[in-house]
């Protein structure tokens, strides 16, 4: 079992019993009630600076901005603020999340398709640093509120590159998709901000994936993107000072799995733009930092058998653990019992998609024992919902071993009453 956790260094099999952070995990579970998420702080600020040390050896210049839609949970954003990295911000609620966890305004990506006249008034008067714009007619509005307030606008265009067929079909966001602009259009961008007293075109931005480990991707990206730039800079005379990768790499613990080097990361971004020492590379990380540093804790409540397969249910289902398609779920137990004929882990949801992870497990797996679920930082807290069952309280996991309730679980009795509330 101890295989099972070798990108974890935070976790460790004594005796066949599960060890959090030197701490046992089922000495954990006894005061709290499962299910329930379980958020590893040490491992969260090392990640950010696990990827700020491999990037720094090639890079000059390079920005971190912690994607919070990943998980905005405030103690999460406070560590990030007192990282002294940035953030990124798709709403309203998101960009006053960033002031509350104490985030400069000079840190902070705003992103989004279809931002409000209220949005982006907010972001532009509190002197917002990197405005990603979408559309031409978002640029217009955005032009229209700098001149309003007498301010002088940096912008940044989120393009869709061109990309070889069978790039495109393995992407996340496609040429279809209703995120970017398709790239020769984005010229009419910058052109237009070029030519207002208002904007001051400074960057390029992308964003195509999640769970990115793939160097070739980057090669064929980094290509494209350094002869846009300079094909820009030279027909519109303007010059373009930041190069937005935007987010989706994949979780550090999976990277360091898939033999993915951050290191040569780097060193092929150096590779591949030119005038690097003059230019800023920015990164937009949500589930690279946060997604190993939250593990859930469930109770199987029933096993059976149908079919000819074994099934275990947790307390624990898609409700919380979503989104499904792009997780990278991995189920251990708090007690290596040994090995049993393979197991599916499916949730208490009566639903059929309602399966923890597609890879079976091989050990043995009884009512009424206790599993942890790795990976369940990203896109979990903050996209999980009242579907059946009450969402489970946060807990973070000091050094003493103690557990700090950092987000409540739903209240039953509540949710009773809103759902009668007319």
């Amino acid at each position: 079992m101890q295989n099972k956790v070798k990108n974890y260094p935070y976790l460790s099999y004594k005796k066949d019993e599960l060890y959090i952070e030197n701490h046992l995990a089922e000495d954990l579970i006894k005061n709290v009630e499962t299910p329930f998420f379980l958020f590893l702080p040490e491992r969260f600020k090392d990640n950010i600076k696990q990827l700020q040390k491999s990037l720094e050896k090639n890079l000059p210049n390079f920005f971190i901005s912690y994607a919070m839609k990943a998980n905005y949970l405030g103690r999460i954003l406070e560590y990030t603020a007192k990282s002294g990295i940035g953030c990124e911000a798709m709403s309203l609620f998101e960009l006053k999340l960033a002031e509350k966890a104490g985030f400069e305004w000079k840190k902070v990506i705003f992103n989004g398709p279809a931002k409000t006249v209220k949005e982006l008034t907010y972001a532009i008067t509190n002197g917002i640093r990197f405005l990603n714009v979408d559309s031409l007619n978002e640029l217009e509005l955005v032009n229209k509120l700098a001149e309003k307030n007498q301010i002088k606008q940096p912008i940044t265009v989120r393009i869709h590159p061109e990309l070889s067929e069978e790039t495109e079909k393995r992407l996340l966001i496609r040429k279809n998709s209703k995120l970017g602009i398709d790239f020769s259009r984005g010229v009419k961008l910058y052109k237009y901000a070029r030519d207002s007293n208002n904007l001051t075109p400074t960057g390029v931005h992308v964003h195509l994936g999640t769970n990115l480990t793939s160097l070739e991707f980057y090669k064929e990206l980094l290509i494209f993107l350094n002869q846009y730039i300079k094909e820009i800079e030279s027909k519109l005379e303007i010059n373009i000072s930041e190069v937005n990768l935007g987010g989706g790499l994949a979780s550090r613990a999976i990277i360091e799995d898939s033999g993915f080097d951050l290191i040569k990361l780097g060193e092929q971004i150096s590779n591949y733009v030119d005038d690097i020492e003059n230019k800023t590379i920015i990164f937009e990380p949500g589930r690279f930092l946060v997604e190993d540093s939250i593990i859930a804790l469930t109770k199987v409540l029933r096993t059976k058998k149908s079919w000819g397969r074994k099934w275990a249910f947790t307390d624990i289902g898609a409700n919380s653990l979503i989104p499904m398609r792009y997780s990278q779920y991995k189920v251990i137990p708090t007690k290596d019992k040994g090995k049993d004929q393979y197991c599916r882990i499916g949730g208490p949801l009566c639903l059929p998609v309602d399966v923890i992870t597609n890879e079976s497990v091989d050990f043995q797996i009884e009512e009424e024992d206790f599993l942890a679920v790795l990976n369940c930082g990203a896109y979990t807290i903050s996209m999980s919902e009242q579907f059946g069952y009450p969402r489970p309280a946060t807990y973070e996991l000091n050094e003493k071993g103690n557990l700090i309730e950092i987000n409540p679980s739903d209240d039953l009795e509540k949710m009773i009453k809103e759902a009668f509330r007319y």
